[in-house]
């Protein structure tokens, strides 16, 4: 475990919190706290301090304001940070690459595909499909393309740069944009769905799903069989592996560690420069860990699930691994990957940190 001794530091403090041992945890909880944050926090600390702030947020919100903490200001929206976090973090922008070349594969079998995006964001991995068909478009003539995004601006920006690239392609594109989650799809939208697709549907959700809440812990199986009814050719699923889930303090937090700790390590090892480095761990991590476990588990909405349990989701909603196809894999020498049926994992100190799907709504 990367930053051991804050660790086992930290995990003692969680195990007080669930015996209801507040006062106890909360001395050494505190004793975590940094009274500055910059550039110069090395990762350990930085990581150490975030989790130490967000459960006091559980537990002791007076005595976190009373630190009169320095915190650098949010400036930046989640989804830019995102983007140049993609720079450092090879295994993410390694997952859009490999959903689209399944998603490549299966579409291009089609004159008149059709793609269900859910969550399009900014549509960089969409544009680079469309381009990665229009090297080899198959049988296509045109793409419709489905594009779910709950921010408007976003989406707004998504189909922009969809647009902007339609003098490239040898084949036609349509756009239907949708302001909406796919959790609260009705039934009608889902009917629409389906007659856009004519027959020949390929879905793709990329770091959204893991947003994803419902009623009770099965919300997500019946979402997963929802989409498996649409029958796609192809449904590329990619997600970080950890269990942040669970409703166990002290398993999520020792999840929670483990995930980060690594990802901290692997945007230490990248070329980012330092101000980005710290824009990206306190910034977009520091956001993701304070959600994780400084936010009431009614409102979380970072709820990531390990691989394997994504992997039992899909098969109780009767997916099936789409055939296997040759996948070219480029990390860096430090980081690992290992293909299987239906999954791509890509690793990092032998920790799985994203997990690439690719599964069909029947048998081929």
């Amino acid at each position: 475990m990367l930053y051991e001794d804050r660790y086992k530091l930290i995990l003692a403090a969680c195990q007080d919190i669930r015996r209801h041992r507040e006062q106890v945890a909360k001395t050494v909880i505190a004793s975590q706290l940094l009274d500055a944050l910059d550039v110069d926090v090395p990762s350990d600390a930085l990581l150490s301090h975030i989790v130490a702030e967000s459960l006091l947020r559980r537990i002791d919100r007076n005595l976190l304001s009373g630190r009169n903490l320095y915190l650098q200001a949010e400036k930046r929206p989640q989804i830019d940070l995102f983007t140049l976090l993609q720079r450092a973090i090879p295994a993410v922008p390694q997952g859009y690459a490999l959903a689209n070349q399944y998603l490549v594969h299966a579409m291009r079998q089609s004159s008149t595909p059709a793609l269900l995006e859910i969550g399009i964001g900014k549509g960089l991995q969409v544009v680079a499909l469309l381009r990665a068909l229009a090297r080899d478009p198959g049988k296509i003539e045109r793409v419709r393309i489905i594009a779910l995004e709950p921010n408007r601006t976003a989406l707004n920006e998504g189909v922009a740069a969809i647009d902007e690239v339609r003098a490239e392609l040898p084949f036609d594109i349509e756009i239907y944009p949708l302001v909406k989650l796919i959790e609260v799809c009705e039934d009608a939208d889902y009917a629409h769905f389906e007659a856009l697709a004519e027959g020949s549907l390929s879905i793709n959700a990329a770091y959204t799903l893991h947003h994803t809440t419902g009623p009770d812990s099965d919300a997500r199986t019946r979402l997963l069989r929802r989409l498996r009814a649409l029958k796609p050719r192809v449904f590329t699923l990619v997600e970080p592996s950890s269990d942040h889930d669970t409703e166990h303090l002290t398993r999520r937090m020792h999840h929670c560690w483990q995930h980060f700790a690594t990802v901290f390590d692997l945007v230490d090892r990248s070329d980012a420069s330092p101000d980005e480095k710290f824009a990206i761990k306190e910034g977009f991590f520091g956001r993701e860990v304070r959600d994780i476990l400084g936010t009431s588990d009614a409102f979380r909405t970072e709820r990531h699930e390990t691989l394997e349990s994504w992997l039992l989701r899909l098969k109780k909603a009767g997916f099936v691994p789409y055939p296997a196809i040759d996948v070219d894999v480029d990390l860096p020498e430090y980081c690992r990957s290992n293909v299987s049926s239906g999954l791509v994992r890509l690793s990092y100190r032998g920790v799985p940190i994203i997990a690439v799907f690719a599964f069909a709504g029947e048998a081929g």
